[in-house]
């Protein structure tokens, strides 16, 4: 055998192969197991942060996704089944207004016709099964709109009543519920621009100082927990979706016609009698098809249709 005598001439590489066939020391078994488990230690918050960022920038590309989704159905002229706008005051009296969340815990135990996340699984051509809740199990595409990847239930909130637009919540909490809390959903102007207003891209944003009253002392703690100046703040993925409101200007200079307007789905729902000069219609959601009709009664004739994008002033002579 050539490899016995020469590792009996070196000595070196004799105790070297004693080594290997004897294997590794306790000590030395010990000592490695040590130093893997610093590196684990030390490795472990960058690799968890790495997950939750990559969590955190998908879903920020979904909801991006729902948001220009949101957004079309605003010049859907079925108020019932497609447009998310469809709120109380702005609709046609056939019409049902858009059920928009109202909690920041429950899940959603059910799907009805006119629920926001039914909703707009239509317009994404998803037939939602009313009445069946919208589960992994029973509907998972409509799953796929209604919760994240966390399981926590997705929330869209219609803003309170303003002049000039009307503003819309799109929020995804990317975190456990035992980890992170949401204050309880409040009607309010105040609950929903303490969101509205606040920093959450932001890896180093506080929460709103709203909640300071609404979280337990132990809650608010966990949304400023972190290192570095780092908090927890930026686990809530928020969209704000503002929808303007439009006026429809009419010049009646016409000695016996009246201008007839109709829109949310409302016949005659604004008129300029006849030769009576410059008439303002109430404010109207954007989207919404506006109806000009003129003659000396209603329904008269029809003169021009068109989407409301703008404030329009029409003349009629």
């Amino acid at each position: 055998m050539v490899l016995y005598p020469f590792l009996y001439r070196n000595r070196l590489l004799r105790d070297h192969w004693r080594k290997v066939i004897r294997g590794f020391s306790l000590l030395e078994v010990v000592l490695v197991l040590f130093v893997l488990g610093l590196l684990a230690a030390a490795l472990a918050p960058s690799v968890r942060d790495i997950v939750e960022r990559g969590r955190r920038d998908a879903e920020a590309k979904t909801l991006d996704e729902l948001t220009a989704n949101i957004t079309a159905s605003f010049e859907q002229t079925d108020l019932t089944n497609l447009n998310l706008a469809a709120l109380p005051g702005t609709i046609g009296p056939g019409d049902t207004a858009t059920v928009f969340a109202t909690s920041t815990s429950g899940a959603y135990a059910t799907t009805g016709n006119t629920d926001w996340f039914a909703k707009l699984a239509r317009s994404r051509g998803i037939t939602p099964q009313i009445g069946a809740a919208p589960t992994p199990a029973v509907q998972p595409e409509l799953a796929r709109i209604a919760f994240n990847s966390l399981g926590n239930p997705r929330l869209l909130i219609a803003g309170p009543v303003e002049a000039g637009r009307q503003r819309f919540l799109l929020v995804s909490l990317m975190a456990r519920n035992d980890q992170l809390v949401l204050p309880a959903y409040e009607s309010s102007a105040a609950w929903f621009d303490a969101i509205w207003h606040n920093d959450f891209e932001s890896r180093t944003a506080t929460p709103p100082a709203y909640w300071s009253g609404r979280l337990t002392p132990a809650q608010l703690a966990a949304w400023s927990a972190g290192s570095a100046g780092i908090t927890q703040v930026s686990k809530l993925c928020v969209r704000r979706i503002v929808l303007p409101k439009f006026r429809v200007s009419v010049n009646n200079n016409h000695p016996t016609e009246t201008a007839f307007v109709s829109f949310n789905n409302t016949p005659n729902a604004f008129s300029a009698a006849a030769n009576t000069g410059a008439s303002v219609s109430p404010e109207i959601l954007g989207g919404r098809l506006v109806l000009i009709n003129r003659g000396t009664v209603w329904p008269g004739v029809e003169a021009l249709r068109f989407t409301l994008r703008e404030n329009p002033t029409i003349t009629l002579q």
